[in-house]
């Protein structure tokens, strides 16, 4: 294969690389709103949980205060038997003391599991109202994601098929050649510019005369000393 035709086949291959670009540009932008949406669900879940650890620990602690209360009372009741054995009034006096601090701790359980049925009425409330906007949420969010990765799957299909054509595309096209413009790609404009009307097809630069010779013979690899683009000689070119 001649350097002229390897470089009218890079033009093709230039075609297809541009529609691949195309084709992973838009569908990199699917993963970030994907990723979006999934972390909105996320923190309303992570939020719901929040209330209900909350209720877990606050119903956790009730159980252990209702427990405690129930020992006091216990004890309330064998501290006031005790009062039929008392026979000095010290001993009456001590034991009294007993019996207040024992109802004293009480009333403070009493207070406090009290409390605790009121804060936990209030988060009930509101973990029946998240659940229900969380559910609303996830639902309208995945149906969303759904969509979202139909298109993404449907656009990893279409780059693979034009992966497909690529390689037919290379095929036949010099080593040095194909290195030279794998090399050349990832910079802004055309990696392979057909010059025609005597500029080059990626900047536009008018080309001296002797340089638009050497590319029409097409007998070396010439770089636009403007924008590093390869230069071809095309059909176009014919209508200087």
């Amino acid at each position: 294969m001649s350097l002229k035709e390897g470089l009218q086949k890079l033009l093709k291959v230039q075609d297809v690389d541009l529609e691949l670009k195309s084709l992973e540009e838009a569908k990199s932008k699917y993963p970030a709103e994907i990723s979006r949406r999934q972390a909105e669900i996320t923190r309303a879940e992570d939020g719901l949980k929040e209330l209900t650890d909350r209720l877990e620990e606050l119903e956790r602690r009730r159980r252990h205060l209702e427990r405690e209360l129930d020992s006091a009372r216990e004890q309330l009741k064998k501290l006031e038997a005790r009062f039929s054995e008392v026979k000095t009034n010290k001993e009456y006096d001590a034991l009294q003391l007993e019996v207040e601090a024992c109802k004293n701790k009480m009333s403070e359980y009493e207070g406090e599991i009290l409390e605790i049925i009121e804060s936990g009425d209030g988060i009930r409330e509101k973990v029946e109202l998240e659940t229900q906007d969380v559910g609303d949420l996830q639902q309208e969010q995945q149906a969303r994601i759904d969509e979202l990765q139909a298109k993404l799957d449907s656009l990893q299909g279409e780059v693979d098929g034009v992966e497909s054509q690529r390689q037919a595309a290379i095929k036949g096209v010099d080593g040095s050649l194909l290195r030279s413009y794998e090399n050349t790609r990832g910079g802004r404009g055309l990696t392979v510019a057909p010059v025609r009307k005597g500029s080059c097809g990626a900047c536009y630069r008018q080309l001296p005369a002797q340089i638009k010779t050497i590319v029409r013979r097409s007998e070396e690899i010439v770089i636009c000393e403007s924008c590093g683009a390869i230069m071809a000689w095309d059909d176009e070119s014919s209508k200087n």
